[in-house]
């Protein structure tokens, strides 16, 4: 599930950003369904939200220590299905953005909701994944409990 889930958002992040460097102008918002939503090629060169323009190049060694951790804990801890699909839609996004930055200097961005920073399917991936990792934390990603069989003791044997 975390591979197929990081390849698949990666994949699609890059075809969407294909697409978008290839069908729109920049900074030339296209309306889909105006005032609300458009479509505007955008060159990210700073961090999320466009924070620290012109330093984005400060997210190559934090990505390569995210997606290295995700891999290590994957292997290691062997998570449950769920865990594994928002894992994955983090590293995909986290490779998506970076092949962005190594390639062409900065993150290709397209979504325009007006009111919120543009956006690309990579920022929606890890943004889905953390919000899901923290909700697990809320709720607990606890393993099922298994009853006891009748009679048996709760204790540990000897």
């Amino acid at each position: 599930m975390f591979w197929r889930a990081a390849v698949l958002v990666f994949l699609i992040d890059q075809a969407v950003k294909w697409w978008a460097t290839r069908s729109l102008m920049l900074d030339q918002p296209v309306p889909v369904l105006p005032p609300y939503f458009y479509l505007t090629l955008t060159h990210n060169t700073g961090i999320a939200f466009g924070l620290l323009e012109g330093r984005g190049w400060l997210t190559i060694p934090l990505t390569l220590c995210v997606a290295g951790g995700l891999v290590w804990y994957h292997y290691r801890s062997k998570p449950p299905r769920g865990v594994q699909l928002l894992m994955g839609l983090l590293l995909g996004g986290a490779l998506g953005n970076f092949v962005d930055r190594l390639r062409l200097g900065y993150v290709v961005d397209m979504f325009d909701f007006v009111v919120w920073p543009v956006f690309n399917v990579a920022d929606m991936a890890i943004t889905c994944s953390l919000l899901g990792l923290m909700a697990l934390q809320f709720v607990g990603a606890r393993a099922p409990e298994t009853p006891n069989a009748a009679g048996a003791s709760k204790e540990p044997p000897r």
